[in-house]
């Protein structure tokens, strides 16, 4: 099926415009700011509000994300919450704590999130692909629809395939597929309604196992790792966060090279028997510095979505790492996706702690 063979490449989508979305928007200097960039408009800021009608695309950064007006472009957005309303004359693509759609959208939607609902005044003309914890679909979607999430409830029409990955799912009485439905979730906890109609065939798929336990303890260990790192060095932190925003570019490049040139530089040293130690030494360096390499982007993704409210100092610093670790621990979870958007995020934050550390060092020796 033509929506099954994309789904994972439309997925993917969210990655690269989750992070563009983020870099459009550099440091909020005022409470709330909207900038006009061609027939593209941005606003950020703690609680940004957009009424009007944009030509091109809409991309709004911030706590409380509001968009009621109309989109000639895409709509692109990350935020704590999310509500999008209006319409857009092309495609959604949201990243943030609660998104909360009830405008309509001509093409596709991409929502990534801890709460998602999809309201019944929704109406979505492509495809819809959602990653989140909960995840409410009500509204109208004549394309096909991919979720991924904890718990998934679909009680509104969908034209085309439904493809579900779940801890739970459940069909309303107002679920109509005219498509077939294909889930990865637990027998026991599947509802599906008598008045639910599927036009199509109806597959249970084997449910995969959880994550390993050396997984998990990857994942809690950056957590820890992470607060003790902001913890000592919070300024640190905060200003290779922002250097995130004001180089984005120079960041990548800077990370790219340390990724590729430092384990040709060790095993060069491991050919000489004097150079094994410093060899060894660089290896252990690199290995840290590329687990600890999202740090950076979590700080800066925390200081976007808390905006204002989040304290200054070590403990502002702190919190806003948990708040965007979390995130990025819920957006690399998803298969395939997941580990391209981990990726990036490590190269971004790793090169910005690579300048910053530069600097620092130019500093000292001025």
């Amino acid at each position: 099926m033509v929506f099954q063979t994309r789904s994972h490449f439309r997925l993917g989508l969210l990655g690269p415009v989750f992070m563009a979305a983020t870099f459009a928007c550099n440091r909020a200097r005022p409470e709330n700011e909207t900038k006009r960039n061609g027939e593209d408009l941005l606003a950020r800021g703690s609680a940004p509000n957009v009424t009007d009608s944009v030509p091109g695309d809409a991309i709004l950064a911030g706590g409380d994300v509001n968009f009621s007006g109309s989109a000639g472009g895409d709509y692109l957005g990350v935020g704590g919450k999310q509500t999008i309303g209006g319409r857009i004359h092309g495609s959604v693509r949201a990243a943030g704590g609660r998104i909360y759609l009830k405008g309509a959208v001509e093409r596709n939607a991409t929502i990534a999130g801890g709460d998602i609902d999809l309201d019944s005044a929704a109406a979505v003309a492509g495809n819809v692909y959602i990653v989140g914890g909960t995840i409410w679909v009500k509204g109208a979607l004549q394309g096909g629809l991919l979720a991924a999430g904890g718990k998934v409830m679909l009680n509104g029409p969908v034209g085309r395939d439904v493809e579900i990955s779940a801890g739970s799912l459940r069909l309303g009485p107002r679920a109509q597929i005219a498509g077939s439905l294909r889930y990865r979730v637990p027998r026991d906890k599947v509802q599906i309604d008598p008045s639910a109609r599927v036009s199509g065939t109806i597959t249970a798929l084997p449910v995969r196992r959880g994550p390993s336990g050396f997984r998990v303890l990857l994942t809690l260990g950056f957590l820890v790792a992470g607060v003790v790192a902001v913890a000592l060095l919070p300024r640190f932190a905060a200003e290779a966060s922002d250097t995130l925003g004001l180089s984005p570019g120079r960041s990548a490049l800077f990370g790219i090279g340390w990724l590729i040139l430092v384990p040709i530089a060790a095993c060069i040293a491991l050919i000489t028997i004097i150079g094994i130690p410093l060899a060894l030494l660089t290896v252990a360096i690199y290995v840290t510095l590329l687990y600890l390499g999202r740090v950076a982007v979590a700080v800066w993704l925390g200081r976007l979505i808390l905006g204002g409210r989040a304290r200054t100092g070590r403990q502002g610093a702190v919190v806003n790492f948990l708040v965007g670790g979390l995130l990025l621990i819920v957006i690399g979870i998803v298969p395939f996706v997941g580990g391209f958007i981990t990726l990036i995020a490590t190269v971004l934050g790793l090169g910005a702690m690579l300048i910053r550390a530069q600097a620092l060092r130019e500093q000292r020796a001025v």
